[in-house]
């Protein structure tokens, strides 16, 4: 048997406002959306938002990283989202990196390539 990847599963405390939230902060496309469940396309990868019976059960995730054509717009756009800068944009030799907490707590990483 082999196991096919299906999706990147995040628990949120208000799934329509994710929604919006990775929309208009990221651009994502939705393919579908109802208050306990939603799933976006990023470029190709699913990510599946699933509504949180608490507070407690948000935040847990892995890094969800973005390649961005302007990280500091893209900060601009999230912060209006209301996503925290965590730290200072950092400037290695391969781009401009910027990491993000969501509204939910979860963390986001977001690359410019130089």
């Amino acid at each position: 048997m082999t196991a096919q990847f299906k999706h990147v599963m995040l628990m949120v405390t208000d799934v329509l406002a994710t929604v919006k939230f990775y929309q208009e902060g990221l651009g994502l496309k939705v393919k579908m959306a109802s208050p306990g469940w939603a799933e976006l396309d990023a470029d190709g990868t699913t990510i599946a938002l699933h509504a949180a019976e608490s507070q407690a059960h948000t935040g847990n995730s892995p890094i969800l990283s973005f390649h961005v054509d302007d990280v500091y717009g893209a900060i601009a756009n999230l912060e209006n989202m209301g996503a925290k800068l965590e730290g200072r944009v950092r400037e290695p030799s391969f781009g401009k990196v910027a990491a993000m907490r969501t509204p939910d707590g979860h963390l986001l990483s977001l690359l410019q390539p130089a």
